[in-house]
């Protein structure tokens, strides 16, 4: 169960805060003036945490690129399917995009 300390004592008593941490492998809610501000957390515990935030960008990413493409597709009913699926796929492309540069998502290489 993670441990709450103010932020004085958090800066009066980091290094044992760090020692509690990783020898419970737990975290610890530092607050400023009775007021959640920030976790000190295990790195290998943010790195998952970063890992499943990434995950549900994308998911939440795909959904609406889904969802765009029904949108394009029922609008456009009196188009061919082929001419649809173009129409949803430039759509798709501009949005994801439009997602990198506005740091939303990123691709791994």
């Amino acid at each position: 169960m993670p441990r709450t300390v103010s932020a004085s004592e958090a800066k009066n008593r980091l290094g044992a805060i760090i020692g509690w941490v990783l020898e419970n492998d737990d975290e610890v809610i530092i607050e400023s003036r009775g007021e959640p501000k920030v976790v000190l957390m295990p790195f290998a515990e943010y790195v998952q945490t970063k890992e499943i935030k990434e995950e549900v960008r994308k998911r939440d990413a795909l959904a609406t690129l889904r969802e765009l493409r029904e949108r394009v597709r029922s609008r456009s009913q009196d188009l061919s399917q082929e001419e649809a699926d173009a129409l949803a796929n430039r759509f798709s492309r501009e949005i994801v995009e439009d997602l990198v540069k506005e740091g939303q998502i990123e691709f791994e290489e």
